[in-house]
Formats: C-alpha cells, structure tokens, sequence
C-alpha cells in the first residue's frame, strides 16, 4: 500500500577512517545518507526517529569507540536502530569487542563495499522483521483488549461506539465511525462516531462521500491514499471549491459489512494532512473490527426475527414489545430450576410506575400507552444478554436477572430509576415518571418452588411504595 521508502542511514565518527567511496557507494545503491560529523550525541529528534540505521568509523577498537558503541546501545530512542562499526584495526579480536560492547555488526580494515551492503541489508530485514513482529503482537494485543471491552457491553449501540473508539484511537485518526446503510440508498444512518460519541442516529447524504458509495457498489474495501488527488473524489472536491470549504482530508478507508451476504452498512475511516500513512497492516485491522461489527448486527438482525416470532406466537407483548406473563411463568421456572440443580443465584425485580393512574387521567390512556411502550423498549435496551423482561400487569414490569444478588439487583433498578429521570417523554410536560422496585434473591429460606417468588417480590414491592427511602425494598426471610 505504502510507496517504496529509501533506507535512511546515518554516517558518524572517524571521518579519516572512512573507506573511499562510502557515501557514493551507498547512495548509489538507493540508500538516503546524512552524515553526523561530531559522533551521535547532537542529533535531533526527528533525525532518530527517521533512521533505520547508524554506520560508525573507527580507527581501532580502543576504549573511546567501546564507550561510544555502548553509550548508544543503552539510549533508548536508538533501541531499535541497528549499529554497525567499520575500519578498525585488530582484526577478529576487535569485531568482537565491538559486537560485545553492543555493536549489531562490525568489519575490520579493510573493508569491502559489498560485504558491507549485505551486512546492512541483512541487519534491515531483521529490523523490519522485528517491527513486523511486534506491530503483529500489538494488534493481537488490541484486539483482545477490543473484544474484552466489546463482550462487557450491554447494547449494539455502546459496541459500535466502542469499535469506532478504540480503532480511531489506535491509528490515530481525524474520523471513524460506523454507518449503516445498503446498496442503491441516497441516505445513511451514523450509530457511532470516534470523535464525536454524542452523535449516535444521525442521517447523512451519502454523495457527499463517494468511498462509502463505492464500497458500497463494488461490495470490497475502498482505500484511497490521496483524497486530493484520486479521481474518485473529483466531483466532490469540485463541491468542496464552489462551497469555499477548506477540507483538511488525506487518506480514506470504506470497509462494507454484510450481513447475510448483503452490504448492511460500512466502517468509515480518514486521516488528515500529516498524519501517519494508513498502512496495509491498519487496514487488515480496521477491517478485523468491521467484521465484529457485522456479527453484532447478525445479532441484531437475529434478534429481530425472534421477535416478529414471539409476536406472532403470543410470547411477547404486543403494547410493550416485551414478554408476555405466560412467558414469564416459563422463564422464571427454567431459571429456577436451573439455579436449584446447580447451585446458582438468581433475582427477580418487580417494579412498578408511580402515580401511573395520575399520568392516564392527566394526558389520556393513549399517551400512558407510550410512556409504557417507552419503558418497554427502555427495559429491553438497558437488559444484559441473560437477563429477561415481560410486562407483569398494567403499569408493572418483571426482571429475571439470572447469577444476580440482591445487590446486583437493587444497583440496576438504581441505574434503571436514573436513566428514566433523564428520559425524554415528550407528551409527559414536567411529569417524568418514576419507579419503585421489590425484589427478591434465591437461594432464600421461603422458597421452595418458582411460584413462592412472586408473593415474596409483590411484598417488597409494596413495602417499597409504602415508604422506602429509595422506594426499592428486597424480601428477607421472616422471623419464625
């Protein structure tokens, strides 16, 4: 992907000890060559950090030149950068103080030209190997630590936003985000951005970014290294000069995702003038993590059939979209008696809408029957992949939280009552409802059966409306 880079190599030391010819020689055989007069220790930062190699002259291998050689080998900034020391006298005895001392290769007097372009190609394959090996264990390293983050996160949204977060951050990108979309659309949907996490549904025209239409198209990965000067960005730079935009855009990446063998969306990466190449290795990354994006939307495409399946089965209800009671009484029983076999905890959080009668006198039943398909959708939103929610009367709700304690349980109503505070009910005008919770843990002295769970959880339910502090109360086992 990248352009062929000249090997840079840097000259320091004994300027009489240098073979005839060096710097012709090795320009001549593609190298780009900067000497360093007065030794190593005045070099800029930038000179370090461009050089893959150091060749340094010397008449004997005498304490000055060992102190030198072992000076640069301990600096840090030149751990990686290979040394090789040429036209001292001595003989085997002092290639091998040098290389001892921590020089990667040595060549007495006098030294042969194309010995020397072998040793120091073979000490650049081995630099780029290394490179290569550790760039390798880094992105394997990253991705572990993308997916651990990844498996913590409760909703397709917050993985979207994780994906785009962590590669944007890792190859140090001006955009990354994730659109959804399909092939022959005008428009996209934006669910995650890196640089701007707040945007999460935000729809865009897609001419105005002809990679994503082209990945789209062609159904394969889109790079373009030179936003500025690519054909396919013609039309658009003619847009950006009538609009008088300055755009600062180098290098973009279109990654299409499928789902079922159809393009459902792409990832979306650029860079800006100045910064770092994208290289074959980040696009093998970006890439990595556009295909976990497609199994996330798998899921949710899976999801989703399951549902219309529920539906249709009378599993779910229909006002709430969550289950239905019947199937409630079913998971409740599979979870308990999966908890009794294996010795498990579980909980069940039966919550209720306060002063839900007030909301249906003030506003009418209708707008009460979006405020509970609100919760609804909320509840399923907010629920972990194992845990389970159905609709238990009116204006209640039930929790199955499997491998859950009663203060699992009690810190997610607390986190549930938080994100319904901040909610927005748009027919609700200064009325944001509230919730209060009973709760109930097995193991537990009462229970004996699935069926022994509600009555202990309708009993905190109403010890918690009766005036908990938190209005949350869990079942304890009586005093007998």
């Amino acid at each position: 992907m990248t352009d062929f880079v000249r090997p840079h190599l840097l000259l320091a030391g004994d300027l009489a000890a240098r073979p005839e010819g060096l710097e012709q020689f090795l320009v001549r055989g593609g190298f780009l060559v900067d000497e360093v007069p007065e030794g190593l220790a005045p070099l800029r930062a930038a000179e370090r950090e461009s050089a893959d190699a150091v060749v340094l002259c010397g008449r004997a291998a005498d304490e000055g030149i060992l102190e030198t050689v072992g000076v640069f080998r301990a600096a840090v900034e030149w751990s990686d950068i290979p040394l090789i020391v040429i036209g001292v006298t001595g003989g085997s005895e002092a290639v091998a103080s040098l290389i001892s001392a921590g020089a990667n290769d040595a060549l007495a007097a006098p030294v042969d030209l194309g010995e020397l372009r072998a040793r120091l190609d073979r000490q650049l394959d081995v630099r780029r190997y290394l490179r290569e090996v550790r760039e390798t264990l880094r992105s394997r390293d990253l991705l572990f630590d993308i997916f651990q983050e990844v498996s913590a996160a409760l909703r397709a949204e917050e993985i979207f936003q994780t994906l785009v977060r962590r590669v944007g951050q890792a190859l140090g990108l001006a955009h990354c985000s994730f659109v959804l979309t399909s092939p022959g659309e005008a428009f996209g949907r934006v669910v995650a951005v890196y640089e701007n996490p707040s945007i999460r549904d935000l729809r865009v025209e897609l001419s105005r970014y002809p990679e994503i239409e082209e990945a789209l198209r062609t159904e394969r990965p889109v790079v373009i290294q030179n936003v500025m000067e690519h054909p396919l960005f013609a039309q658009i730079r003619e847009r950006w000069a009538a609009q008088s935009l300055e755009v600062n855009v180098r290098s973009a990446l279109a990654l299409p995702v499928f789902v079922q063998g159809t393009a459902a969306g792409v990832f979306f990466l650029r860079t800006r003038e100045g910064d770092p190449e994208l290289t074959t290795r980040d696009v093998a990354l970006a890439d990595t993590i556009a295909q976990a994006a497609a199994k996330v939307l798998e899921n949710e495409d899976r999801r989703a059939a399951i549902y219309r399946r529920q539906v249709n089965a009378g599993a779910l209800d229909q006002l709430t979209g969550v289950a239905s009671l019947d199937a409630l009484d079913r998971r409740l029983k599979d979870e308990f008696e999966r908890a009794r076999r294996y010795r498990l905890r579980f909980s069940l959080a039966v919550i209720d809408i306060d002063q839900f009668r007030d909301v249906n006198e003030k506003f009418g039943n209708v707008v009460g029957d979006r405020v509970l398909a609100d919760l609804g959708h909320l509840l399923q939103r907010e629920l972990r992949a194992p845990d389970f929610v159905a609709r238990y009367g009116g204006d209640e709700f039930a929790l199955v939280l499997p491998e859950t304690d009663a203060r699992g349980a009690r810190n997610f109503v607390q986190r549930l009552r938080s994100l319904i505070a901040k909610h927005a009910f748009p027919e609700l005008v200064g009325a944001v409802p509230a919730i209060s919770a009973g709760i109930v843990a097995y193991p537990h002295p009462e229970i004996l059966r699935a069926e022994d769970l509600f009555p202990l959880a309708e009993s905190a339910l109403a010890a918690a409306k009766g005036g908990a502090t938190d209005r949350i109360a869990v079942a304890l086992a009586s005093s007998a």
